[in-house]
């Protein structure tokens, strides 16, 4: 059974951030505590030093945790650092605009998957795609994509260590069926996910290259299933790539 506390005080608060990370994004402390296999004393130790530093916040209502502005600033701080400038932000708005759909951009740091930018604006009912949210390497554009063009190598290791569910009935699991969907990605030179990560949801995404003909992030339109979704896959992918040269020159 699994006990963390005999983790350093660091390695308690790194574990509770990365929990409130995680939906439902808000949890008490008793929560925290049973999720994690740490007691509750301790946990409202870091707790409370995590909120002087406003890194978390609590409901006083509720009392439940989420996390805080600081953590914001300190993901702020992560994009400017890839470069990306905010003219990136207003082309994806255009593309929602057009399509009426989900637009997002994620970026491969080493082996994660990290959304940089997701805009939802005009949807009914939403794909609840966030910014800094780690996506999978298995299902959806982004992992798909992001990985197709990584390190072959460093992706068979990574794939060797991995266990993965069969969340919606196309999910990959295998490590022999998601190598040969990334084969057929760098094939293709674009990537469609077709009801991978739950029912009705669908993607359409192409690489993105950076100014030494590298993948750098993976552009995506996600929507939800229709009867004519083939062919809204066709157009949002012509879509994709009109914006492609566009997105790329402000990829350093």
């Amino acid at each position: 059974m699994i006990n963390n506390n005999n983790l350093t005080s660091i390695e308690k608060a790194i574990l509770i951030l990365k929990k409130l990370s995680d939906e439902p994004y808000e949890y008490k402390a008793q929560e925290l505590s049973d999720i994690l296999k740490i007691n509750k004393t301790t946990i409202h130790r870091t707790l409370n030093i995590l909120l002087e530093n406003d890194l978390v916040i609590k409901d006083n209502y509720s009392k439940e945790y989420r996390l805080g502005p600081e953590v914001y600033k300190l993901g702020t701080v992560y994009l400017n650092n890839v470069n990306f400038e905010n003219k990136i932000e207003e082309i994806l708005n255009e593309i929602s605009a057009k399509t009426k759909e989900s637009v997002g951009l994620a970026i491969r740091d080493k082996g994660k998957i990290v959304s940089l930018y997701e805009i939802e604006l005009y949807q009914p009912m939403k794909m609840n795609y966030r910014p800094g949210i780690f996506y999978p390497i298995n299902r959806g554009c982004y992992g798909k994509c992001l990985m197709a063009y990584y390190d072959q190598e460093k992706v068979k290791e990574i794939l060797k260590k991995e266990n993965y569910e069969k969340v919606a009935k196309n999910t990959l699991i295998t490590t022999e069926e998601i190598l040969k969907e990334y084969e057929k990605i760098r094939k293709d030179g674009y990537i469609t996910s077709i009801e991978e990560s739950f029912k009705y949801a669908i993607g359409v995404g192409i690489p993105i290259f950076n100014s030494k003909n590298e993948v750098e992030a993976c552009l995506a339109i996600s929507f939800l299933k229709t009867d004519n979704y083939i062919e809204k896959i066709e157009e949002f992918k012509k879509i994709l790539f009109e914006y492609k040269p566009k997105i790329e020159k402000y990829i350093p």
